[in-house]
């Protein structure tokens, strides 16, 4: 939210900012092995969404997670994510599944 002035009737904004914090979306890499001791992957049958649940910091939303199987890559990008208290790196996040290639 910006702070704007009024000046002769016409509004300006002001030279002061929130400043947004812009994050760089990053793959976050994963291999069908680890399913169930790295990380676990729920499915949802009747809505086009799944749920992780994995451990280490720095997964933000908007992220995309890379699960390589033996047939291709699954792709998902992060819509929501919540991170535990304890241990504070651990998290469940909803994802959705993408099509394109990275």
């Amino acid at each position: 939210m910006g702070i704007s002035t009024y000046v002769g009737g016409q509004q300006r904004d002001s030279i002061f900012r929130r400043r947004r914090h812009t994050h760089r979306r990053r793959t976050h890499r994963y291999n069908h092995h680890q399913l169930g001791s790295e990380f676990f992957l729920d499915d949802n049958a009747t809505l086009p969404i799944r749920y992780m649940t994995s451990q280490g910091g720095g997964v933000h939303q908007g992220d995309y997670i890379d699960i390589a199987t033996p047939t291709g890559h699954l792709t998902f990008q992060v819509s929501e994510i919540e991170y535990y208290s304890d241990p504070a790196d651990m998290w469940m996040a909803q994802l959705h599944e993408v099509f394109d290639t990275l």
